[in-house]
C-alpha cells in the first residue's frame, strides 16, 4: 500500500550559500601573489645573477623552503616582513654604483675611439694616395710622335695625374702589355698598337685619304676587374674613363691643330673629302677578368664576415655538449676530442657555406675543373682559421671578463676587412698587416677561383691560413688548461663566500 507524502508539510531549509566576498579576496590574494613574485623575479634573474651562479643559488634555496614550508603562513610571513626601505637614487650608497656604471661608459668610449679608428684610419686621406695605384702607359719607339706625345701629356695634367700613378715605357708588345697587368704589377696599362699609328695618321692627313685608316684599334686599354672588385670599379676604371675623353679633347684642341699646321695648300684642300678632321682615334677598353655576375659579391665580401660570426655561434651553440663530453673523457683525450670536433664542425659548415654558393649558380670552373672542392676546401680553411681564434679568445674572455667577447668580435671583424675590400696601396703604409689576417688571404684565393686571376701568389696564401689554424690549435690546450684553473679558484672563491654568509 503507497503512501503519498504531502511536499508542502517538508519543512524548507535553503542551502547555506557560498561567501562571494571571500572567494574574489582568495582569487585575488593568489593573483596578488603571483604578480609580486613574477616581478621579484625579475631582479633575482639577471643576466649576472644567471651567469655567475647567484640565481641558481637563491633558486635552490626558495625549492627548499617549499618542500620544508614553516608553521607560519604566508600572510604571517609577509605581515613579520620589515617593509623595504625607500630608494634614493641620488644617496651616498649609491656612489659605487654610478663609479662603475661611467667606468663602463667610459671604457666603452675608449673602445670605440681605438677599435672603430682602425676601420676610418683605412680611409684617412685616401685621395693622396690613388697615384700608388700605377697604370703602365706605353707609347711609340719614339715618344716625340703625334699620338705619343698626346698620350704622355695627358698623363701629366694635373687632374689626370692625381687620380692614378702613370709609367710611361715604350716598344712593348700588346702581349707583354697584357702579361703585366695579368701578373699584377700594374693596375691597368694603355698603350699604341704599333709603333707606325702616328705615321699612319700624319701620312692620312697628307694624302686627305682616310679609306684604309681604321682609328679604333689605334690605342688601347686593358685592365682585370676580377683582381679587386671595389677597388677597380671606385678607383681605377673611372679615371681611366677620364683619361679616354681628355686625350680626344687633347686630340682635337692640339694634336690635329698641330699636325694640319704642317700641312701644305693641296694636302689641306683634299681634307675636304675626307672624315678625317671629325674621326679622332679613341681609347677602346677591355676587360680581362669580367665580373659580370652580382652574386659573386655575396661570397666575397659580407660573406666573409658572416664566416666570423658563425664560427663564433658554433663555439657557444657545443659549450653544452663540451661540457657532457667531458665528464666522460680523460684531460688529454678531450683537448684532443675538441681540437677534432671543431674541425670537423668547420668541415660540415664550410660544406654548406659552398652549397649555398653553388646554389646560387656562381661558377667554380674558371680555373680549376673541380672548383666546387676548392671552394670548400678554401671556406673550410677559413673558418677553421678564424673559428680556432674565436674559440681561444672566447675561453680567455669567459674566464676572466665576459663582455669583452663582445668587443674581441668587432675588433676581429675590423682589423681582418679594414685594407681587405679595398686596395692596400691606397691605404697607409700601417695596413700592410692586412696580409697577414685570415679573410684577406681567403679573399684573394677565391678571387683566383672565381675569376681566374693571377696564381703566381696562392702558396702564400694557402699557408698564412694553415698557419692560423696551427697556431690555434697550439694555444687550445693552454686556453682550455687556463680558462679551468680561472673557473676553479673563482667558483672557489664563491663557496667560501657563500659559506661565510650562511654563518
Amino acid at each position: 500500500m503507497s503512501t503519498s507524502i504531502d511536499s508542502s508539510t517538508i519543512p524548507y531549509h535553503p542551502a547555506p550559500l557560498e561567501d562571494s566576498n571571500e572567494k574574489d579576496t582568495g582569487f585575488q590574494r593568489s593573483l596578488s601573489n603571483a604578480s609580486r613574485e613574477l616581478m621579484r623575479s625579475v631582479t633575482q634573474y639577471t643576466e649576472y645573477d644567471v651567469a655567475i651562479g647567484h640565481a641558481m643559488e637563491e633558486a635552490k634555496e626558495e625549492q627548499e623552503m617549499k618542500d620544508h614550508p614553516s608553521s607560519n603562513d604566508e600572510e604571517s610571513s609577509d605581515a613579520n616582513t620589515p617593509p623595504q626601505p625607500a630608494f634614493k637614487f641620488f644617496s651616498k650608497s649609491n656612489i659605487p654604483f654610478f663609479r662603475k656604471y661611467m667606468m663602463i661608459v667610459l671604457i666603452m668610449i675608449i673602445f670605440v675611439f681605438s677599435v672603430f679608428s682602425i676601420y676610418w684610419g683605412s680611409m684617412f686621406h685616401r685621395n693622396s694616395r690613388l697615384t700608388n695605384l700605377t697604370v703602365l702607359l706605353v707609347t711609340e719607339s719614339d715618344e716625340s710622335l703625334p699620338l705619343s706625345q698626346a698620350l704622355i701629356n695627358v698623363s701629366k695634367e694635373k687632374l689626370i695625374a692625381s687620380k692614378l700613378g702613370y709609367v710611361i715605357k715604350s716598344n712593348i708588345s700588346e702581349d707583354e702589355v697584357i702579361d703585366k697587368v695579368y701578373k699584377q704589377k700594374y693596375w691597368g696599362a694603355i698603350y699604341v698598337n704599333n709603333n707606325t699609328v702616328s705615321n699612319l695618321i700624319t701620312d692620312a692627313f697628307k694624302n686627305g685619304d682616310d679609306s684604309d685608316l681604321n682609328t679604333t684599334d689605334f690605342v688601347k686599354c686593358y685592365y682585370e676587374t676580377g683582381r679587386d672588385l671595389n677597388g677597380m670599379r671606385s678607383y681605377v676604371e673611372p679615371p681611366l674613363l677620364e683619361f679616354s675623353i681628355a686625350f680626344q679633347n687633347y686630340l682635337h684642341s692640339t694634336t690635329y691643330p698641330s699636325i694640319i699646321s704642317n700641312l701644305t695648300s693641296d694636302e689641306f684642300s683634299k681634307l675636304r673629302n675626307s672624315n678625317l678632321l671629325t674621326s679622332y682615334p679613341s681609347i677602346q677598353f677591355t676587360d680581362g677578368k669580367p665580373a659580370s655576375d652580382p652574386v659573386v659579391l655575396a661570397p666575397l665580401q659580407i660573406g666573409l664576415i658572416y664566416i666570423i660570426i658563425l664560427t663564433f655561434f658554433q663555439f657557444m651553440w657545443f659549450l653544452q655538449i663540451h661540457g657532457e663530453m667531458a665528464k666522460k673523457l680523460s684531460p688529454i683525450r678531450y683537448i684532443l676530442y675538441r681540437m677534432i670536433a671543431s674541425q670537423f664542425n668547420y668541415l660540415c659548415l664550410s660544406l654548406g657555406y659552398s652549397a649555398l654558393n653553388a646554389a646560387f649558380q656562381i661558377s667554380f670552373n674558371k680555373t680549376w675543373s673541380g672548383g666546387f672542392g676548392v671552394m670548400w676546401m678554401i671556406s673550410y680553411l677559413t673558418m677553421s682559421a678564424v673559428g680556432g681564434a674565436n674559440e681561444n679568445i672566447g675561453l680567455l674572455c669567459f674566464a676572466t671578463l665576459p663582455p669583452v667577447m663582445g668587443f674581441w668580435m668587432i675588433f676581429f671583424v675590423i682589423t681582418n676587412i679594414s685594407a681587405t675590400f679595398s686596395p692596400i696601396p691606397v691605404c697607409p703604409g700601417l695596413f700592410r698587416f692586412t696580409e697577414a689576417m685570415p679573410i684577406k688571404n681567403s679573399y684573394e684565393l677565391m678571387k683566383i677561383l672565381l675569376f681566374d686571376t693571377y696564381k703566381g701568389n696562392q702558396g702564400r696564401h694557402w699557408g698564412i691560413l694553415i698557419a692560423w689554424i696551427a697556431l690555434n690549435n697550439l694555444l687550445l690546450p693552454l686556453c682550455l688548461m687556463f680558462f679551468s684553473f680561472r673557473m676553479k679558484k673563482t667558483m672557489a672563491k664563491a663557496a667560501s663566500a657563500s659559506a661565510a654568509n650562511k654563518k
